[in-house]
């Protein structure tokens, strides 16, 4: 009988212990969080200082501990934009000051977000322009650089429901309900 009792009282006590560690999940730097752009957004147009919409595209998970919820609201910064240049570099729009709210209700900073047309997949052969003006440096010396610094990149066009992946910027401990 009193093994029995014994054992229910390690089983309860075990139990009242559990939490402590299953209530802590850590969340590493890296961690990939998708963000969907909630409205478009040209590079053309952009300018530095404008507030940029987003929401979790995807729960983000740690094992089977929900870290981010999909749906929940992200906001950034558009801290930089450049314009195309030559040997068919292209626009980029930079994002910065990004914070998502963790599941135990916690501001998140994520990392910088570089939009491109390459990180948002929308044009899929970037490297013609400049894969171009090797060629010709190589074919026609001096003449072929000039005509691959006459090819310009183009604008990026980012459209409503784009997704883009930001990272969880430092690691921190997630308390789990």
């Amino acid at each position: 009988m009193r093994s029995v009792a014994a054992a229910i009282t390690l089983v309860i006590l075990g139990a009242g212990s559990l939490p402590a560690f299953a209530d802590d999940v850590e969340v590493p730097a890296g961690t990939s969080v998708p963000l969907k752009f909630l409205a478009p957004m040209d590079s053309a147009t952009v300018k530095e200082g404008i507030p940029v919409q987003f929401e979790v595209a995807a729960d983000v998970l740690i094992g089977r501990s929900v870290i981010f919820r999909k749906g929940t609201p992200v906001e950034g910064t558009v801290t930089d934009v450049s314009q195309p240049g030559i040997f068919g570099q292209s626009a980029r729009v930079h994002i910065g000051f990004i914070k998502a709210t963790a599941v135990d209700g916690r501001p998140v900073g994520l990392s910088p977000l570089e939009v491109t047309p390459e990180s948002i997949k929308q044009v899929k052969d970037v490297g013609a322009a400049a894969g171009s003006s090797v060629a010709g440096a190589i074919l026609l010396g001096p003449i072929g650089i000039a005509a691959g610094a006459l090819i310009h990149g183009g604008q990026v066009s980012v459209p409503t429901g784009a997704v883009g992946i930001a990272k969880v910027a430092e690691a921190f401990k997630l308390a789990l309900p």
